[in-house]
């Protein structure tokens, strides 16, 4: 297992113990190996949201959207943390688009 992938599972271990901080510490330490490594910047948007730094999530996601755009997770991710500050026609515009993405499904 490669160094980075090894760091992601550890930090994954903290968030599982709701160890956010450390988490976060660790997601940080995968984006800077790896600046691509998509899904810490989910799980950095997550453990922001879980320790209630929404503009800390908001941020992470943003950037997993700058490197996948056409992932609905994301979307679907930045649409809740924005309810969650009460930015409700940012969050449905999201969501919007999560759905019009989960609509597209794959080309069989």
């Amino acid at each position: 297992m490669s160094e980075v992938k090894q760091l992601y599972r550890e930090s994954f271990e903290e968030f599982a113990k709701q160890n956010y901080a450390e988490a976060i510490t660790g997601y940080q330490r995968v984006v800077e190996a790896d600046p691509n490594f998509v899904l810490a910047y989910q799980a950095m948007a997550e453990a922001y949201a879980r320790s209630e730094n929404l503009d800390g999530a908001i941020a992470a996601i943003l950037k997993a959207i700058e490197i996948d755009p056409d992932e609905p997770l994301f979307h679907t991710s930045l649409s809740r943390f924005l309810q969650q500050q009460g930015r409700v026609p940012e969050a449905e515009e999201e969501a919007a688009i999560a759905t019009r993405l989960q609509s597209k499904g794959p080309i069989l």
